[in-house]
């Protein structure tokens, strides 16, 4: 904290626009509401500080920014209002607008209160009574008012009436039933400035006249009134305000603070505060922080008002070494020589010392009433406070590092090299070095010496001098300062902490302090032991044990290394003003901390609203929380800890000033997020409430996903069996119907193995060989023989299988022909064409399947033509890959030859049909693609001229 001081005695503050950006300089009202909120009337408006930020209050019919009477009312709403005439209220995080009296208060700022249901009116036409709710309006009061103050439910108007024809000046007590006259003021045409200032007891009025300013005390229980004397301070003051803190009427004017007791009935004047400032209020924080506002200079708040700074602003050199002197006075030396003797805040007296020496320590002997200087350098000098005369000791006293006095005239004195004693020091040069070290600190008790020296700790015997190192823990003792309490010698280490000297043995000090704070130096004050560290200044009471602070909370804002010991006060020295703190309890603050508050729960980086419960689905799991606990400085002073249920089994710290916590991925599950606050220089904690986050757990991890797996799996396994017994059905089925299909195409092989076979067949074949041996041709029945048999187990062995080559096929074929050929006389022209790029020998088909078509073309198409017989095979490759297979003939043609069939009906014509089913079977059960194309054949004259058979079926 920088603390400003002003060229008199002002208490340690802080201006807020070095703690955060003010919005405004020109204040008019200050408030604390019971959230310990500040608010803020200011010339732009209203605005709410929480101890980080300002955040600004407006209402889109506000007719002025400016707004002033910062009230709260019995349920703790916070109302405002303008010189327009507007009202406001706080609601909901907003500024509402209650009532617009333009058309009552004239243009004229005027003063509310609250009464029972209604807000009453103050105003230059009456005064008015509003009701809440409705809205409606009353007038209790006649008159022109020009000040009014409320306490409770009475108020105080000072207003022009009109008794007959007559102007009257006076004071009314208005009550809820009736109107009292208090005062009235006569012989006077015009009241510059008239304000009320209503108490529990009292009220004051004041005006502003030719004389000055009047101010009159009105007594409430006995409504009597008396004017009492205008405290110069205040005769010629614009008084802004006028305030109570304990027993003190604090003015608010041009001119700062004027603090006043009443006694005796006068006004007894006790200090003025911030003398070059315009104050217009001043409140007293929740601890006991005072915020002044004012008129062109923003925001003042002095954490301390016991604590005062003087700057020495006029002083061109630095403080160096400071003294004590009897009566609440010291003196302070400088580095260019001086000597400033104070007497509290006033300095009396300056010495200069010839030339500019940089003092390095002071010490004054009270009985002799000599001050001894002591210069970083070789030399010193000696004063006698009587006549103000100033000796040269040369170096006898030079580059002093510590002063004890042991009697009236005996003195010891450390320096930079060694520990001396000198016999009658003022007088004579009678000097014992009792040791050659650099001497740090020193102190007499119990008739012995202590001695801090840059090694070691030694007690000295005061009847000869003869030391004793002291030693802790058998190691050395490295002591920086050392003070005395009663029969206790404090013993500030370099590596010990504090401990304590007493009976003849060393102790730790019943409190320490962290590591991070070292103790600079120790004074006593009777039972009490003052201690200075660079986080502040601690007064430790050795009966009670009771350690008290004050440090930058307190507006003690620097590091505290110099100070001293007067008999009223304590006096913090710094190398430009020094500090005066009152040696009283009122001094130590009692700090509370305002009431901790979650503000904003972000869930996966958008916020929401703050609610006490959240249950989110699995991917909201990024959470964070923004909180606050509001007071002055806040950030800095207050320190946080959270804690979450499941998670955590302690309370976990947050960084100094932050004020947010996030969770970045938190698993499923139930969390309890608990937060506490506590002021730094606070005993208790305070507790925000508690928000609980449920995170669900993803689909795939709850029970009635597990039972769907588990019904899935249980369904798949019974799917999985079902089909797999309808596979096997299928399977079944199929191997059935492959072994009827087998069967079926087994009995058709065994039909055309039959129509090839027939007994027509077979005995005209026979017949031919009987011929050829009756005719002695035995060749010719040999050779026929032969073809017949080959062609007999040709049919038998292709009769068990399905397919054959297509070479196979047509060479049974050929065989075939070359057999009828013989039956036809050697009648028939056949002629078998096989395309080039068939590759015969790879090709697949039905065995037997093209016989039974050839041997139609032969017994229905050529059998019974006389003469020119032609048949035409043919196999070849069209389009798509397929095989072609044409037989051709030109015979009678199927008309012809189905009549002759009816007239010989012993013949059945079964082969050609037993193809068609098994191109039937081919084609359903074994995805054969096989197709049969009969054509009629005509010549020119439309007669018929033969067949033409078509086979069609892909090259697997």
């Amino acid at each position: 904290m920088f603390s400003f001081a002003l060229q008199a005695q002002n208490p340690v503050f802080e201006h807020m626009a070095n703690v955060s950006e003010l919005p405004d300089v020109e204040f008019y009202d200050v408030l604390e509401d019971e959230e310990n909120y500040i608010w803020l009337a200011a010339d732009k408006g209203l605005y709410r500080y929480n101890g980080q930020s300002y955040q600004r209050f407006s209402h889109p019919d506000q007719k002025a920014n400016s707004l002033f009477q910062l009230k709260l009312d019995s349920n703790g709403v916070l109302w405002c209002n303008n010189i327009y005439g507007q009202i406001f209220y706080v609601e909901n995080n907003s500024l509402k607008l209650f009532y617009d009296a333009s058309n009552l208060v004239k243009g004229q700022l005027a003063t509310y209160m609250f009464f029972n249901n209604s807000i009453r009116l103050f105003t230059i036409t009456g005064v008015y009574d509003i009701d809440k709710i409705s809205k409606n309006i009353t007038k209790p009061f006649e008159g022109i008012c020009l000040s009014a103050s409320s306490y409770n439910k009475t108020s105080y108007v000072f207003a022009i009436t009109l008794e007959g024809a007559l102007e009257k000046h006076c004071i009314y007590k208005l009550d809820s039933t009736k109107k009292t006259k208090i005062l009235e003021i006569e012989g006077l045409q015009t009241i510059q400035s008239p304000k009320l200032f209503a108490f529990k007891k009292d009220v004051f009025f004041t005006y502003k006249s030719q004389q000055g300013n009047i101010v009159y005390l009105i007594n409430k229980d006995s409504n009597t009134t008396k004017k009492i004397k205008t405290p110069d301070y205040l005769k010629d003051e614009t008084i802004y305000n006028l305030l109570k803190f304990e027993n003190n009427y604090w003015f608010l004017t041009t001119s700062g603070v004027f603090v006043y007791q009443y006694a005796n009935e006068k006004l007894l004047f006790k200090e003025q505060l911030f003398k070059t400032e315009s104050i217009t209020d001043v409140i007293r924080d929740f601890n006991n922080n005072y915020w002044f506002t004012t008129l062109d200079n923003g925001v003042f708040v002095s954490p301390n008002l016991n604590i005062r700074s003087v700057e020495l602003n006029t002083l061109s050199s630095k403080i160096t070494a400071s003294c004590t002197l009897p009566n609440n006075q010291f003196v302070l030396g400088t580095n260019n020589g001086k000597l400033l003797f104070y007497n509290t805040s006033t300095l009396y007296k300056t010495l200069q010392l010839p030339g500019k020496k940089i003092i390095g320590n002071l010490f004054y002997d009270a009985k002799k009433q000599q001050l001894i200087v002591s210069i970083n350098a070789s030399e010193s000098f000696v004063i006698d406070l009587t006549k103000d005369e100033i000796k040269d000791t040369v170096n006898k006293f030079s580059v002093a590092k510590a002063f004890s006095k042991i009697d009236d005239n005996t003195l010891f004195y450390g320096n930079y090299k060694e520990g001396i004693i000198y016999n009658k020091p003022f007088s004579q040069t009678q000097k014992k070095v009792i040791r050659s070290s650099r001497v740090k600190a020193s102190v007499v008790t119990n008739k012995m010496l202590f001695v801090a020296y840059i090694d070691g700790l030694f007690t000295y015997n005061l009847n000869n001098f003869s030391s004793k190192e002291i030693q802790f823990n058998n190691k050395k003792l490295l002591v920086n300062s050392i003070a005395k309490t009663e029969n206790t010698v404090w013993l500030a280490t370099q590596h010990n902490g504090l401990l304590y000297y007493k009976d003849k043995k060393i102790f730790q000090a019943p409190f320490q302090f962290t590591k991070q704070i070292e103790i600079s130096n120790l004074k006593s004050d009777g039972i009490f032991l003052w201690i200075s560290t660079e986080k502040g200044l601690y007064r430790y009471n050795t009966k009670t044990n009771n350690l008290k602070a004050l440090n930058a909370q307190d507006g003690l804002n620097a590091v505290v290394n110099n100070f001293i010991i007067l008999q009223d006060y304590i006096i913090v020295t710094l190398p430009k003003w020094f500090y005066i703190l009152p040696k009283t309890n009122v001094l130590f603050k009692e700090f509370n901390t305002s009431k901790v508050r979650v503000e904003a729960v972000r869930i996966n980086d958008k916020d929401t609203i703050v609610q006490p419960n959240y249950k989110l689905p699995y991917h909201l799991n990024k959470i964070g929380l923004r909180f606050n606990s509001n007071g002055f400085q806040s950030n800095q002073n207050v320190i946080y800890k959270y804690r979450v249920q499941q998670i955590d089994s302690s309370w976990q710290s947050i960084p100094a000033n932050t004020q947010s916590v996030q969770f970045n991925s938190l698993p499923n599950g139930k969390y309890t997020f608990e937060l506490k606050a506590k002021n730094v220089s606070a005993t208790n904690a305070v507790f925000a409430t508690p928000i609980t986050f449920v995170i669900t757990k993803p689909f795939w991890q709850t029970y009635w996903f597990y039972t769907m797996i588990l019904l899935a799996v249980i369904t798949m396994i019974w799917l999985y069996f079902r089909w797999r017994l309808k596979q096997k059905e299928n399977q079944r089925i199929i191997e059935i119907d492959k072994i009827l299909m087998d069967k079926k195409i087994t009995n058709l092989r065994l039909e055309n193995l039959r129509s090839q076979m027939n007994p027509h067949f077979i005995f005209n074949a026979l017949n031919s060989i009987q011929d050829y041996i009756i005719s002695n041709e035995k060749e010719l029945a040999s050779s026929y023989l032969v073809k017949f048999s080959r062609l007999i187990r040709i049919y038998l062995d292709y009769s068990q299988q399905n397919e054959i080559t297509l070479q196979q096929e047509l060479n049974a074929l050929k065989l075939y022909l070359e057999l009828e050929k013989v039956r036809f006389e050697e009648e028939l022209d056949y002629c078998v064409k096989i395309d080039e790029r068939l590759k015969t020998n790879q090709i697949k088909v039905p065995s037997l399947f093209i016989q039974p078509y050839v041997e139609n073309a032969l017994k229905h198409g050529l059998l019974h033509k006389p003469n020119d017989r032609k048949l035409l095979v043919e196999a070849k490759i069209i389009e798509q890959n397929k095989l072609q297979i044409t037989i051709e003939d030109n015979g009678i043609g199927r008309v012809q030859s189905e009549k002759i069939k009816r007239a010989n009906l012993q013949h059945k014509p079964f082969a050609t049909k037993a193809n068609e089913e098994r191109v039937h079977l081919y084609k359903n059960k074994l995805k054969r693609d096989i197709t049969i194309a009969i054509e009629d054949l005509y010549d020119a004259n439309q007669t018929p001229s033969g067949t033409k058979v078509v086979i069609t079926m892909p090259i697997p």
